[in-house]
């Protein structure tokens, strides 16, 4: 019987080998290996037709570019003009707001924070909300909120809520739109505008930052934030762990089924190239670059974090609900930072390319979200170091070891919040969208999924009772 040879790669498959084998040579300092794979990166890039892994590509070649030149000719490259610093707020103030519309996992992970706040705040009579807003913020949540408290039995409580975030014209209408709905719906409202971003709160100060008042019970929502605290926990070998290992194989795994799936028509077969050259393949093997240590390291508290947990603890909320990105993009090794970010963001550039077309929404405003949003965080992951680096991902296995030395238990989400998560993903349309609950050791968590792969968790705490000493302050644990 005649065994079929396998397929032979793909120009697709060959792109993510050279992205791959350049991010190790960039590590590597091996920059005239670093030039070639870049080199055939870029042709390779310009040559498969448009799709999600080619536009992926370019703000991944854009940043071994960049890391490329700051290894050859460092006053060149700090003299470079680096785009973020250009971006004109309004239309990323756009971009982020259809990033919110295109993708139905901000607004699945809304839906998940609402039914907590409501179930945590089921009898109170005055709630206070404080929300330390992401880039997805958008008012909608809090109008479906106003709403879903007036149709509480007993009539809806007190509400203020306080919203702190980067941008001064969103938080201004979010407060007008709020004020006027919770007028027509005769909901007792008030709105704490709060300009800034949770690095820079004084969490020495949240009282007053917060303007707390006693008698009210609180909830905290924290979404796409926290990872910015993590500035300073660099840490060679502290993103990975032996638990990783089949994170990254399905990382890999990710990929080349990205590459042989999404060839376009007019590339046929794609076929071999039989003058491929691998001459410059990674020492870590393009396809296989990454190779978590088998030791669990430990876990870095670091002092920003530790200081808001302590800071949150004492303000005795109800519940803390905290949504993250489910990927693994601290610690200090490049290469590994490049292939979990390769694999992430193919996933994610794959579930919104496909409801731009499931939506029939303009291409334009896909490019723009990709632009603006998804190439911003890429950018921060990959090109800033240091306390500049503030898109440090993590998993939330290490999130949940966090919260717990930091004072705090797992509250698990209910089956109605689950439910109401999944049924927003499921509205969608999409087939690759899927919420399932984490398994392992910290269940009752959701995890929002496209494709089988985890994009975003969303979970839920409350301060430890058991806990009588405030929370430890920098540290770490196994």
């Amino acid at each position: 019987m005649c065994v079929p040879a396998p397929a032979p790669p793909s120009q697709q498959e060959h792109l993510v080998q050279d992205l791959c084998g350049c991010a190790g040579h960039v590590e590597a300092g091996a920059i005239e290996r670093a030039g070639r794979c870049l080199a055939r990166a870029t042709g390779l890039a310009a040559a498969v037709g448009d799709g999600p892994l080619r536009r992926l590509a370019v703000p991944m070649a854009d940043a071994l570019a960049r890391r490329l030149i700051r290894l050859m000719v460092p006053a060149v490259a700090d003299a470079l003009i680096d785009p973020s610093d250009h971006l004109d707020p309004r239309c990323l103030r756009a971009a982020r707001r259809s990033f919110f519309e295109l993708s139905p996992f901000p607004r699945a992970a809304v839906a998940v924070a609402n039914r907590a706040i409501l179930e945590a705040m089921e009898n109170e009579k005055n709630v206070h909300i404080i929300d330390f807003a992401g880039p997805t913020a958008q008012p909608c949540q809090w109008i479906k909120l106003l709403h879903d408290f007036n149709r509480r039995p007993g009539g809806p409580p007190h509400l203020r809520l306080t919203i702190v975030h980067d941008d001064g014209d969103l938080l201004a209408n979010i407060s007008e739109l709020l004020t006027d709905e919770a007028e027509q719906l005769d909901v007792p409202l008030q709105v704490h505008r709060v300009v800034g971003q949770i690095e820079a709160l004084d969490s020495t100060d949240l009282h007053g930052v917060l303007r707390l008042r006693s008698g009210e019970a609180r909830a905290v929502v924290c979404t796409l934030q926290l990872h910015r605290l993590l500035a300073g926990a660099d840490d060679p070998a502290g993103t990975f762990s032996a638990g990783h290992r089949f994170n990254q194989t399905a990382s890999v795994a990710r990929l080349q089924q990205m590459a042989s799936t999404s060839c376009p028509p007019s590339v046929g077969a794609c076929g071999s190239r039989g003058d491929y050259d691998d001459s410059d393949s990674s020492p870590a093997t393009p396809m296989g670059f990454v190779s978590p240590p088998l030791s669990t390291p430990q876990l870095q508290m670091p002092p920003a974090l530790a200081s808001f947990l302590s800071a949150a603890r004492v303000l005795s909320p109800e519940v803390v609900v905290v949504t993250e990105q489910e990927a693994s993009h601290g610690g200090v090794s490049f290469r590994k930072r490049f292939g979990e970010a390769l694999g992430y963001y193919a996933a994610v550039y794959d579930s919104l390319d496909a409801a731009a077309e499931a939506y029939r929404r303009p291409a334009t405003e896909r490019a723009e979200v990709e632009r603006a949003v998804l190439g911003e965080e890429i950018r921060d992951v990959l090109l800033r170091e240091g306390a500049h680096r503030r898109e440090r991902h993590d998993r939330l296995q290490r999130w949940a070891a966090r919260m717990e030395l930091g004072g705090f238990r797992s509250v698990p989400l209910s089956y109605v919040a689950m439910r109401q998560g999944n049924d927003v993903l499921h509205r969608c349309g999409l087939s690759g969208c899927a919420a399932l609950e984490s398994s392992r050791d910290h269940g009752g968590c959701l995890l929002l999924c496209w494709s089988s792969w985890p994009l975003y968790s969303v979970s839920a705490w409350r301060p430890d009772g058991r806990s009588g000493a405030p929370a430890p302050g920098p540290g770490s644990c196994s």
